[in-house]
């Protein structure tokens, strides 16, 4: 590898950006509606699992019904 390719490469200069400030106003939070979210996100995901392990279970008997 060259030198001029290493020294053209690190004379790339990046501007700096310019930081935005967001104001956000204080909201409440309503505790229950994100309790809720975390259970039905819990549910689905047990459900998916559940689905999941019925029919690897299931593709196993499956085969070990024909293979026998």
């Amino acid at each position: 590898m060259s030198t001029e390719s290493l020294n053209r490469t690190s004379n790339i200069e990046i501007p700096e950006k310019k930081q935005r400030v967001i104001r956000m106003s204080p909201r409440k939070v309503n505790i229950d509606v994100l309790k809720k979210r975390v259970i039905t996100e819990k549910k689905k995901e047990a459900l998916q699992s559940k689905i999941i392990i019925l029919s690897v279970c299931l593709s196993i008997g499956i085969l070990g019904y024909f293979a026998g």
